[in-house]
């Protein structure tokens, strides 16, 4: 594995590991779940979360590393 694809590996991971955190100081602060602009921020929240685990995922699946029984990857 290279270089380039451990620091790739990495920085996605960290990503993700930022998005999630992101959340989670959100919802320390949140006292109205019923709150429209909550709603929103969450949701904005929740698309970069996604975005972030799908940038990690196609790391790891250019570097050639899979959990089947995690990500659902066809087995052979």
């Amino acid at each position: 594995m290279t270089d380039d694809t451990i620091s790739a590996l990495r920085a996605a991971s960290t990503a993700y590991a930022e998005a999630v955190r992101t959340t989670q100081r959100f919802f320390d602060h949140v006292e109205d779940v019923d709150d429209p602009a909550v709603l929103a921020e969450y949701a904005t929240l929740a698309e970069q979360e996604k975005i972030a685990a799908e940038n990690r995922l196609d790391a790891l699946e250019a570097a050639g590393i899979a959990a089947p029984s995690i990500d659902n990857s066809p087995t052979d």
